[in-house]
């Protein structure tokens, strides 16, 4: 019973609103405007309640509407929004006033959002753009939920791409976000929408939101098949990674057997990018050689890829200059032992035992440059063997593309200055290897101006 008395007493309320407007109503009808806005002042000036109803809120839409129309009334469609706004949160159910009695207010509003929206977005001055927009959005949202529209689509989508896109450029991120996320799930995939894509992805890249990038990445891929998103994917694993998860992932898929060849080339600069400026950082050579490895491994995946080859080989190069620029410091460091080497004592005893301690010295320092010896060799036969590779897969071609051209160039030099190590190191020691060596030198050594002019 008292549910019935307060269902009684909101009619009866809602009865008395409606009689208390049915002047202004009739007014409007007849495009009285300004006797309609005289009725309503009237009104609420002797019931100020009446003024924060629904039916307030909704005829003094309908009032400045109808103002509105005249160009010279610029401050109407001001009072329109304040009311409509007002309007909405007071009903927000069905409008049941709005369509008895018309929609005009939120079409006015609509296309005057979008007209200002456009023309604040041609200007760039996005932060108003993307205002205007996120109001357009607002009451075609309505207009089209509700069955106004003549068109019967869900949204308006032009507004909705407006919006997203001046947001974006105002650097709104989270309304760009909610746009962009209600084109996706219409299944919008024309040309110009890839953009859209492309920015959540990196939006969920930036925010180091896994699980929301792979899944996107799913949708990217099935909505424009055509198109290459790996980048996407590496960029969050460059960003996201550290170097040792890197190596990890690496580690699994290569065991898996799961791993591309874009894959191995993403990895293997990334473990070159790990490599610091410390030259005697632990970690170098087993960051560099894991990306030899990442590189070969691409290469065997596709032959024709001779930029792994030659990558390869340069990762094998790095150590070898690494390896040899420790060797050429130990021979300093010799250098220097003997340069500045004291006068023995004159006592015989004395002496024994000074040049047995000095003799340790140069030893010790002699014993380090022999255990460089074997890794040295290995990277400059690894990097010759690479190199080679990737030279194989350009020299026959008539006219060499830019990226083909460099790789030659830069191969025949390398190739000229390792078999030139090789050639000396054998100097003195054994005739036919030193010439066999040398003949390669030259025949690198005469293509330079052939690849580098």
């Amino acid at each position: 019973m008292k549910n019935l008395i307060g269902v009684l007493v909101l009619l009866i309320a809602f009865q008395a609103n409606a009689q208390d407007f049915n002047k202004v109503k009739t007014s409007v009808l007849i495009n009285q405007f300004d006797a309609a806005k005289a009725d309503y002042e009237k009104i609420i000036a002797k019931k100020p309640a009446a003024a924060t109803t629904a039916e307030g809120y909704y005829w003094k839409a309908k009032i400045y509407s109808g103002l509105a129309k005249d160009p010279k009334n610029t401050t109407a469609l001001a009072e329109v929004k304040t009311s409509v706004d007002n309007y909405i949160a007071t009903e927000a159910a069905n409008f049941p006033l709005a369509k008895e009695n018309g929609t005009e207010p939120f079409f006015d509003l609509y296309l005057k959002n979008f007209k200002e929206g456009v023309a604040a977005f041609n200007d760039k001055n996005w932060k108003k753009a993307a205002s205007e927009f996120d109001d357009a959005v607002k009451y075609s949202d309505i207009i089209f939920t509700q069955g106004w529209a003549s068109s019967k689509q869900k949204f308006d989508t032009t507004s909705l791409m407006y919006a997203g896109f001046a947001n974006q450029n105002a650097n709104n991120a989270e309304n760009t976000m909610k746009y962009y996320k209600r084109l996706v799930a219409a299944d919008i995939k024309t040309p110009e929408l890839q953009d859209v894509y492309k920015y959540m992805l990196l939006h969920y890249i930036n925010a180091k939101d896994k699980n929301s990038f792979d899944a996107f990445l799913k949708v990217t891929e099935a909505a424009y098949p055509e198109e290459n998103w790996f980048d996407f994917k590496s960029e969050y694993i460059d960003k996201n990674y550290t170097l040792e998860e890197k190596i990890k992932l690496y580690d699994e898929q290569v065991a898996s057997n799961t791993i591309t060849e874009s894959e191995c080339l993403m990895f293997g600069d990334a473990f070159i990018a790990g490599k610091t400026d410390e030259a005697n950082s632990a970690n170098n050579e087993a960051y560099v050689m894991k990306a030899a490895d990442a590189y070969k491994k691409a290469y065997t995946l596709n032959p024709k890829n001779f930029t792994a080859a030659f990558n390869a080989g340069i990762a094998y190069y790095n150590q070898f200059t690494s390896l040899d620029e420790k060797v050429g410091d130990n021979i300093k460091a010799l250098q220097n032992l003997n340069a500045n080497k004291p006068a023995a004592p004159k006592d015989p005893k004395k002496k024994l035992a000074f040049d047995a301690a000095f003799k340790a010295q140069v030893d010790s320092i002699k014993k380090l440059n022999v255990v460089l010896e074997a890794p040295t060799k290995a990277s400059v036969d690894a990097a010759i063997e690479w190199i080679e590779k990737a030279f194989s897969g350009v020299k026959d071609k008539e006219k060499l593309e830019r990226v083909e051209k460099n790789v030659a160039g830069r191969s025949v030099d390398f190739l000229a200055t390792l078999y030139q190590y090789k050639r000396d190191k054998v100097r003195g020691k054994d005739q036919k290897a030193y010439d066999a060596l040398d003949a390669k030198f030259n025949e690198y050594d005469k293509l330079h101006d052939k690849y580098n002019n």
